[in-house]
Formats: structure tokens, sequence, C-alpha cells
């Protein structure tokens, strides 16, 4: 565990000592601002926050290769991976302590993004059950979000290849879903089932559904394990 917490709060500084951070979180919120000033603007109820969260994962969706792709390929690319490796570390605890580090930035840019609900609270009467859940749907995202970006960040010793693989592969599970729109068969179902879209939509909704948690979860696990495999595959190499 302390190597753990060592590497992930060694990342977390990285991420502050570079402007990463700063304009990750700059993007994030201007973004979800014009937007939140949109729905004002058109008239949605203050208890209204669905439309909004739905912006928000996307647009977590697509930071969160930015804010992954470092995490192992600029290790790999510069050399450093090859010194981590000869400490007494386990390949599991590089991967987790960094995958802590990139959730934990994460988590610091939706705690920015209260300040939209308490707006709401001194504007109207919100739906802080509906709230709630949108949140929890958001951070269930984001940990699968960050999975995947680490996954892709331990393949490749090139920053741009992992942004383009792990954006890909979030952009697989977030379009798969619509087939399910286009016909009704088995495969349309299995795609709706993989899809982040549906499963953030209940969230959305003020729904936390536990099948929807566990979609997410698995999907952090099985590529944060890939992950360890193949960092594995590094040291065999």
């Amino acid at each position: 565990m302390r190597n753990i917490i060592t590497i992930a709060g060694r990342e977390i500084r990285s991420y502050f000592v570079s402007p990463l951070a700063y304009v990750a979180i700059f993007f994030f919120v201007f973004i979800c601002g014009f937007i939140f000033t949109l729905a004002i603007a058109t008239g949605y109820t203050a208890a209204e926050m669905g439309p909004l969260f739905g912006s928000m994962v996307f647009i977590g969706l697509i930071l969160a290769p930015v804010l992954t792709m470092g995490l192992l390929a600029q290790e790999t690319s510069s050399g450093s991976i090859e010194l981590l490796m000869t400490k007494p570390i386990r390949d599991a605890e590089v991967i987790v302590g960094k995958f802590i580090a990139a959730v934990a930035v994460y988590c610091l840019i939706l705690a920015v993004t209260l300040e939209f609900p308490i707006m709401y609270e001194i504007w109207g009467n919100p739906d802080w059950g509906m709230i709630a859940a949108g949140y929890i749907g958001l951070l269930a995202c984001g940990i699968a979000f960050m999975a995947i970006g680490t996954f892709a960040s331990s393949v490749t010793d090139s920053q741009i290849a992992a942004w383009l693989i792990s954006t890909t592969i979030l952009l697989f599970f977030w379009l798969v879903g619509f087939l399910g729109y286009s016909s009704t068969s088995w495969v349309t179902d299995i795609a709706k089932r993989i899809s982040i879209y549906e499963n953030f939509g209940d969230f959305a909704r003020g729904i936390v559904d536990g099948k929807n948690l566990l979609f997410f979860v698995s999907l952090a696990i099985i590529f944060l394990f890939m992950s360890v495999r193949a960092i594995e595959n590094r040291r065999t190499v």
C-alpha cells in the first residue's frame, strides 16, 4: 500500500507541476459552464440537470485520454520505466498508483463543477437525489475512463498513440449502444448492455442501479488487469 500511495502522490504532483491539470480543469468547467448557461437561458427548471450530466460524461470521455496518455507511455519513451521496474515494486502497484492519481485529478475536476448545483440551489429548488445519482454516475464513468486510458498508455511508448488508442476504445463503448436502435436481436441487446451511453442514462435520470455500477467497475477491473499484463510483458521482452 505504501508503494501505491507513493506512486500516486508523485503522479499527482506531476500533474500540477505541468499545465496539464490546470488546462483540463479549465476546459471541463468552461464547456460545462457554457452548457449550464444555455440550459438556464432556454428555460430548464432548477431541478433539471440531466442534460448537463449527459454533456459532462461525454466531455469526461474526451478529456480522459489526455489525462492518462502520459501515465506510462511518457516513462517508457524517456526510459525511466526501466529504473522504476528495477525497484522492489510490483507491476500491479505501479498501475494502481498511477490509476489512482488520474482518478484523483478527475475527482477534483468534478468537485469544481459542484458550483452548478449550488447555483441551482440559490435560484430554485433542485432535486438533490437526482444530482447525487448523476455525480455517482460521473464518478463511476470516470473510474472506467481512467482505467481504459491507463491500459492504452501501458501498451505503447508514444503519448499520441496512447491518446488515439484510448479515444478509439472509449468512443466504441460510447457509440456501440446506438446499434440497439437499428433493429432488435441478441446482438443489438448486447450492444446496449456494453454501451457507456446506455449505462449512464439511468444515473442522469436520478436512478442508481447496481447493474450499471457493476458494468463500470467491471470495465475498470478488466482494463487494469490488462494494463498489469502489458507491463509484465515488458519485463519479459
